[in-house]
Parts: C-alpha cells; sequence; structure tokens
C-alpha cells in the first residue's frame, strides 16, 4: 500500500507539471508534454486494473474535462493547423516530410487515449472531422481510428460521426450565415459525409441500427 500511495503521487506530479506545459510557449515543450502524458494516460487508463490486477485501481488516471479539453486544443494548434502536405517534391521536402512525422505521432497518441477507452468516443469527432481534408497526411491514421471504435461501440460510433458533421456545419454557419451551399467548406463537409457512409457498406445488416439511428438522431 505505502509503494501505491508513493506511485499514485508520482503520477499525479508528472501529470499535472505536463498538463500545465501544454501551454508553455515553447513548441517543442508542448509537444513533449502531450507526449508523455498520452503514454502516462494510456499506461494508467482503466486497462490497469482489469483481469487479476484489482489493487492497481487507485493508480487510474482520469482525464477530466478542463484535460480533455486541452488535449483536443492541442490537436487543433499542433496537428490540423497546418495546411494538407502538397503532392509532389519541393526543395524543402526532407523538413515536412519530419514535420509530418512528427505531427503523425501526436495523433496517433490522441488516438490510442479513444482506442483504450481513456477518453470517451465522442471525443473523437475532433480527429474524425479533419478525416477529408487531411486525408493525404492522416488518411490512414484516421481511418484506423474509425474501424476501432465501430467495432467498441457501433451506436456511440454513428452518433461521433454525427457529431463531427453537425461541428464543422455549425463552425460554416457562423462563418458565411445561412447560404452556404456555394462554399467550397459546404461541398467538403458533403464530401467527408460521403466518405463516412462508406463504412456502412460493409456487413450492412450488422451496421443497420447503427445506421438507421444516425438517421433518426441527424432528423
Amino acid at each position: 500500500q505505502e509503494q501505491l500511495d508513493g506511485l499514485k503521487s508520482r503520477v499525479s506530479t508528472v501529470s499535472s507539471l505536463c498538463q500545465s506545459c501544454l501551454t508553455d510557449t515553447d513548441p517543442g515543450v508542448r509537444e513533449q508534454a502531450f507526449m508523455v502524458l498520452s503514454d502516462l494516460l494510456l499506461v494508467f487508463g482503466p486497462q490497469l486494473a482489469q483481469d487479476d490486477r484489482a489493487a492497481l485501481a487507485p493508480l487510474l488516471l482520469e482525464p477530466n474535462a478542463g484535460l480533455q479539453s486541452q488535449l483536443a486544443a492541442f490537436l487543433m494548434d499542433h496537428v490540423f493547423q497546418h495546411e494538407p502536405s502538397p503532392t509532389g517534391t519541393s526543395p524543402d521536402g526532407e523538413s515536412r516530410i519530419e514535420e509530418l512525422h512528427q505531427r503523425r505521432v501526436l495523433l496517433a497518441g490522441f488516438c490510442k487515449l479513444i482506442i483504450y477507452n481513456v477518453l470517451e468516443l465522442s471525443a473523437a469527432s475532433d480527429v474524425f472531422k479533419h478525416y477529408g481534408k487531411f486525408y493525404s497526411d492522416y488518411g490512414d491514421i484516421i481511418k484506423e481510428t474509425l474501424n476501432l471504435t465501430r467495432q467498441m461501440d457501433r451506436q456511440e460510433w454513428a452518433r461521433t460521426l454525427l457529431l463531427s458533421l453537425k461541428q464543422l456545419m455549425s463552425e460554416l454557419l457562423l462563418q458565411t450565415g445561412p447560404e452556404i451551399r456555394g462554399e467550397e467548406s459546404f461541398l467538403e463537409i458533403r464530401d467527408l459525409a460521403r466518405r463516412f457512409s462508406l463504412f456502412f457498406s460493409l456487413h450492412q445488416l450488422r451496421n443497420r441500427p447503427a445506421l438507421l439511428g444516425l438517421h433518426r438522431w441527424g432528423l
């Protein structure tokens, strides 16, 4: 028990330190803090106390609403703030590849938190809504996350897809007003919905309740 208490205290201290570093002025510090925090949340997540490890339950590290918001904001600032990588080569191509690799590592760290139930499935909307625009950079990571989360809970997964589309529509309406059908951003949302629909095409009978729910909730 003494060892558990000591470890819990150290984990809590490191977690708090990393969370405070997410707002540091140095981008490198922010990225390191995000990666360490992602690893901590994963290691000390719900699976830690499963099977015959119930005694480790006091060590569980559960992200509160504030931390979840910070993690989502970090994705926007460090992963989805950049323009998608252009096709072809350029003089600074090697530098672009290194930056892209680092952003992919950050995104994968966040996605693992969803797949292993550290974050609620609805948090995936902050990733899924970028699937179309950033397909060339992160398409494989987001697609795999879509497939794995679908297996976790098809109904909640469908709700998350709908939430992704609703968030994008709300942002667009705030920016441009009600006349949106000619906007490029609206066409991107429509293309994203088409991409989402492809995930319902396989195993149609199994996906039918989730698809029906998505239409019902949408209406």
